[in-house]
């Protein structure tokens, strides 16, 4: 049987496990594959140096009765072909909605609801208006009714619903896990379910038996199939290759003036470029994986005057050359103390921090010894860098 064959069969197996009315035990089903395997989900090799999840967290605060529900959701949208962000975001909104219990409702405003879902299998009981099941749908609001008491009770048809509605939202997948999740569930606290997206991740990947849930995409926004989806890129002559594309140009240039400083870095520009991957430029250790605003909040776009770099990456390059790559779109897909070759996909385009829009900001900095701060004092052109390396970037 051809790994495609197992990965269907795999599926299947879950797909047909979750359906069952008792409570089936969650495993993760997908551990059965090596990981080649699971990665060829996505048609191309696993991260290089994907980080398990720590154990004693994540994954680990779920019982089984919750783990059994994550492995319904996450099962509905592989059969759905959702992409494995839609995973997350899924998770992250039962987790918030429900704390992943299948919840039956004693409100007296409402007896219908009370009787039936009362009546009906549940593993906790609520109080919220005539709001039931995982995604605490409500079943009788006229015409936007999500389903009868009986549908919204049973996980896997309420993760259907879930993910019916969140198909439909224009442009979910380039949104923060919160934003695509009240999109669908309109909820009065639209910021209460950001809050879940680390332990999704984490789940998501244990009921799969991956070590990284970015294997397979569901590393956040812009991110179809995660980095490992992405073909390896010819390297220069000597070891360098450019950040982006060849159809981005540089825009601002280095040394530009900006009132209080100088640039210095360029910034690599274009239509279509936010969720874009960013490669290292050279074989590398990754020695900074900050986000830096004044906020502390990197997960959204920031604006003109927001401060700082937003999501970024430091990587250190032999001959005490470092380069930074800000304005990410989500945290870098790499871990400090990394050692990765040229052109590994460390990060996608985005507009975090002090920024006008989308784009990647790219410094080199030559001679900067070991714990030498990064300033316009050790940076040079990249542009005339990259040139004298054999891998020029594109300009208009």
């Amino acid at each position: 049987m051809n790994r495609r064959s197992l990965i269907s069969l795999t599926v299947a197996v879950l797909a047909g496990a979750v359906l069952l009315a008792g409570s089936v035990v969650a495993i993760p089903i997908l551990a059965l594959l090596d990981t080649a395997a699971q990665a060829s989900v996505c048609g191309a090799p696993p991260i290089a140096g994907a980080t398990p999840p720590e154990p004693g967290t994540a994954h680990d605060k779920w019982d089984a009765r919750q783990v059994t529900n994550a492995a319904v959701i996450v099962s509905v949208g592989k059969q759905m072909d959702v992409p494995a962000w839609g995973y997350v975001i899924a998770l992250g909104a039962a987790m918030q909605e429900s704390r992943l219990l299948n919840h039956a409702n004693d409100n007296p405003a409402y007896p219908q609801v009370a009787a039936l879902s009362m009546a009906l299998p549940h593993e906790a009981v609520g109080h919220d208006n005539d709001s039931v099941g995982l995604f605490q749908q409500r079943p009788i609001e006229g015409a936007g009714s999500w389903g009868t008491v009986q549908e919204l009770m049973t996980p896997n048809i309420a993760a259907r619903k879930f993910y019916t509605a969140l198909l439909k939202v224009p442009g979910w997948e380039q949104m923060r896990l919160t934003d695509a999740a009240q999109a669908v569930q309109r909820s009065g606290y639209p910021e209460a379910y950001q809050k879940h997206e680390a332990d999704a991740k984490a789940l998501a990947a244990h009921v799969l038996g991956l070590p990284n849930i970015d294997m397979i995409g569901g590393g956040g926004p812009a991110a179809p199939c995660g980095t490992g989806a992405f073909e390896p890129v010819p390297v220069g002559p000597n070891g360098w290759v450019q950040p982006l594309d060849k159809k981005f140009v540089v825009g601002p240039p280095f040394g530009q003036d900006r009132g209080d400083h100088k640039h210095a870095g360029v910034d690599i520009v274009g239509a279509d470029i936010r969720g874009e991957p960013i490669r290292a430029a050279a074989d590398a250790t990754v020695i900074r994986v900050v986000c830096n605003t004044p906020s502390n909040n990197c997960d959204r776009d920031g604006g003109i005057g927001v401060g700082g770099c937003g999501w970024y990456a430091d990587l250190r390059h032999p001959g005490n050359v470092v380069t930074r790559y800000c304005h990410m779109i989500q945290r870098p897909s790499v871990q400090e103390g990394q050692s990765i070759p040229a052109g590994t996909v460390i990060g996608f385009v985005g507009s975090s921090g002090n920024s006008s829009g989308p784009h990647l900001h790219f410094e080199v900095h030559t001679n900067v010894t070991d714990g030498e701060r990064l300033s316009y004092a050790n940076a040079v052109d990249p542009v005339q860098f990259m040139a004298a390396q054999q891998a020029p970037l594109p300009v208009r």
